[in-house]
C-alpha cells in the first residue's frame, strides 16, 4: 500500500508542507465529480506519457473511514506486533528515546497527515474529504494517487509497506514518480490563487513526530524525486524511467540514494548471521530481524551521533540486525538494557571504509548513547552503556557490533561472528 502523506508532498523545490489538524468549517468537505475525476486522470497520462488500461473510479470518504481502510489493507494485528519489536530496536540503538511510541506515531500520521493512498492488492484508491482540504489539495492528491494506479496497470508496483531496506528502495521510485507528476500537475493547472489555497489548508500543527519516523517517512518523496530527475533531466521523456521500473528497479537505499550506482548495478553484500540464539539460550527469544542499510547508518550518524556523515554511510556495503529479548516477568522500560540483545553486522566497500565507519559509529556511541569507553580485549572496543555494554570489532571489509546487558555476554556473541 502506498499513498501521499502530508508531512511528505513537496511540490517545485519547496520545504515540505504539513496538513493541519481539522478545523471547525461551516461548508462541507470539498469534493470532485466524475467528469472531473475523469479530466484530472487524462491530464496525469499527458504528464506521465502512459495511458490507462481501464478507469479507476476512487474512493472519497472521511478520515474515519479511511483509517479503517488503510487498517484493513495493512494487516493491522500482525502489524502493531512488528512495530514493537521494531520499537524495542530503535530505542536500543537510540533512534528513538524511551518514551517514543511507534503506535502513537503511526497514529497521529493516520489521524492527521494521510491525505490518501492506493491499494495495490486490492486495486483500491481513497482520498480523504476531511473539512479543511479544499478543492486544490484534493485534486493534486487524487493526481498523485492515480499516477501510482496507472503504473500499477502498466507495471505492477509491488510496493510493499515495510521499513527494511529494500521495500524502502521499492517505496522511494514509487513515490519519486507520483510526486513529480503531481508537482507539474499543480505547475501547469494551477494558477496563484490555487496556489495560495494549498498552503492555506496546509498552515497549522499537527501532532510532532520522533525525528527517525519523519525522516524515514520523507526518504521515499525527497530522495525518490532525486532518483527520478537522474533519469529524466530537465524533465523531459520518461523513457529511460519506464525502463527502470519495467526491467530492474532499484534495490537497496544505496542505489536510490546515488543512481551512479544503480546504473553499475552495486548491490548489498549478502549477510549471513551467526546462530546467535544457541549462544543465549532458551530464556532468550529472536524478535526481529532487518537489512541495515546506508539510509540507516545516514540516520545513526545523525539523530544519535548528532553530526551527519554521509561519507561515513557512504561506504556501506550490506548489513543486518537482530533483536533479542530474554524472557522476563513484568516489564521494563526500552530500551531493556537487561534483557535486550541487539547484534548488528555490517559490510564495506573498502577498508577505508570500514575504518571510517567505524570511528562513525563509535563517535554517536559515545555522543548519544553516553558510552564509555573500556578500551580493548584484543581486537575488541568496548563501551559501557546505559547500564549495558556494546562491543564492536572490525576486520577486512566486515564489522560486527553487539548490544548486550554486560561486557561477557557481548564479547561471546561477538566471538561467534568470528
Amino acid at each position: 500500500m502506498i499513498g501521499v502523506i502530508a508531512v511528505a508532498l513537496v511540490l517545485d523545490g519547496q520545504e515540505p508542507y504539513r496538513e493541519p489538524r481539522a478545523k471547525p468549517a461551516a461548508v462541507p468537505p470539498a469534493s470532485l465529480t466524475a467528469a472531473e475525476v475523469a479530466r484530472i486522470a487524462r491530464r496525469v497520462e499527458r504528464i506521465r506519457g502512459l495511458r490507462f488500461e481501464h478507469a479507476v473510479r476512487p474512493l472519497f470518504v472521511g478520515r474515519s473511514e479511511a483509517i479503517r481502510l488503510e487498517q484493513e489493507a495493512g494487516a493491522k494485528d500482525q502489524r502493531d506486533s512488528t512495530r514493537a519489536a521494531d520499537a524495542e530496536a530503535l530505542k536500543l540503538l537510540g533512534l528513538l528515546q524511551p518514551r517514543d511510541s511507534l503506535a502513537k506515531a503511526f497514529s497521529a500520521i493516520e489521524g492527521e497527515q494521510v491525505l490518501g493512498f492506493y491499494d495495490d492488492r486490492r486495486k483500491r484508491l481513497v482520498v480523504i474529504r476531511d473539512r479543511h482540504a479544499n478543492r486544490p489539495l484534493l485534486e493534486i492528491t487524487l493526481a498523485h494517487e492515480l499516477t501510482h494506479a496507472l503504473e500499477d496497470q502498466r507495471f505492477g508496483l509491488r510496493a510493499g509497506g515495510s521499513t527494511d531496506d529494500a521495500a524502502l528502495a521499492r517505496s522511494a521510485l514509487a513515490e519519486g514518480t507520483a510526486t513529480v507528476v503531481m508537482a507539474e500537475y499543480a505547475v501547469r493547472y494551477f494558477g496563484i490563487s490555487d496556489a495560495l489555497a494549498l498552503f492555506e489548508a496546509a498552515s497549522g500543527d499537527e501532532t510532532k513526530l520522533p525525528r527517525y519516523v519523519e525522516d524515514t517517512l520523507l526518504f521515499p518523496y525527497e530522495q525518490g524525486v532525486n532518483f527520478v530527475e537522474a533519469f529524466r533531466p530537465d524533465g523531459g521523456s520518461w523513457k529511460a524511467l519506464d525502463n527502470v521500473i519495467r526491467f530492474r528497479r532499484p534495490v537497496t537505499a544505496e542505489q536510490v540514494l546515488h543512481p551512479d550506482k544503480y546504473a553499475i548495478d552495486e548491490r548489498a553484500v549478502p549477510i549471513r548471521m551467526p546462530d546467535l540464539g544457541r549462544e543465549l539460550g532458551p530464556a532468550w527469544q529472536r524478535m526481529a530481524s532487518s537489512s541495515v542499510g546506508e539510509d540507516d547508518l545516514r540516520e545513526i550518524f545523525k539523530i544519535v551521533g548528532r553530526r551527519p556523515n554521509s561519507g561515513a554511510a557512504a561506504g556501506w556495503g550490506g548489513g543486518r540486525f537482530e533483536l533479542f529479548e530474554r524472557r522476563r516477568k513484568g516489564d521494563c522500560v526500552a530500551p531493556c538494557v537487561s534483557g535486550d540483545v541487539g547484534a548488528m553486522a555490517l559490510a564495506w566497500d573498502t577498508a577505508a571504509d570500514r575504518r571510517a565507519g567505524e570511528a562513525a559509529l563509535a563517535a554517536a556511541f559515545e555522543r548519544g548513547l553516553r558510552g564509555r569507553a573500556l578500551g580493548r580485549r584484543g581486537s575488541v572496543r568496548l563501551w559501557s552503556s546505559r547500564g549495558g555494554t556494546i562491543a564492536l570489532a572490525g576486520t577486512g571489509l566486515r564489522t560486527a557490533i553487539v548490544f548486550g546487558p554486560d561486557s561477557g555476554l557481548a564479547a561471546r556473541l561477538l566471538a561467534r561472528f568470528a
